[in-house]
């Protein structure tokens, strides 16, 4: 039940900050994150070092990554692969997609450690959200929710 209520006190106060933007703005998912956890123009200046940081780590990586894979698939793609090479390819692979998770891990762990105790309860709810967001369309299909766009509150009734 206190989850429950949580998650309503949480939808309560993002929805708000993201009706502020006019009609036909779309604002920018960076923005959408920064409102939604109310983060703090410091913090704000903090998570884009730490996305700069990211990418200046994980882009080379990316490119070796399709290299070994671009090469592994050529070799394969020969009648008799050397399977040495193959194995070394494969193996090459593993280590830049673990040196990758490494560093998305170092991120989300620099950048959870930037939170306060409200802002990681309402990031822990949209990751919560996230995990439950492909079971909507089952729940809207029974009428257990209301069309996305129904207006808000109860049901009308017959008086």
């Amino acid at each position: 039940m206190r989850k429950a209520i949580l998650a309503i006190v949480l939808l309560a106060l993002a929805v708000p900050v993201l009706a502020q933007e006019e009609p036909g703005d779309v604002p920018r998912p960076k923005e959408v994150v920064a409102r939604v956890l109310a983060l703090t123009p410091e913090q704000v200046t903090e998570w884009e070092g730490m996305l700069d940081t990211l990418h200046a780590t994980v882009e080379p990586l990316a490119t070796q990554l399709r290299d070994v894979e671009e090469q592994l698939r050529t070799l394969l793609g020969t009648p008799n692969p050397d399977p040495t090479q193959v194995g070394n390819l494969v193996l090459q692979g593993k280590s830049l997609r673990d040196q990758i998770r490494v560093a998305r891990e170092a991120y989300l762990d620099t950048f959870e450690a930037m939170l306060t105790v409200e802002q990681k309860g309402k990031l822990g709810f949209v990751r919560r959200a996230d995990r439950i967001q492909p079971a909507i369309p089952a729940f809207r299909l029974f009428g257990l929710l209301p069309p996305p766009d129904a207006p808000a509150g109860p049901p009308p009734t017959d008086s």
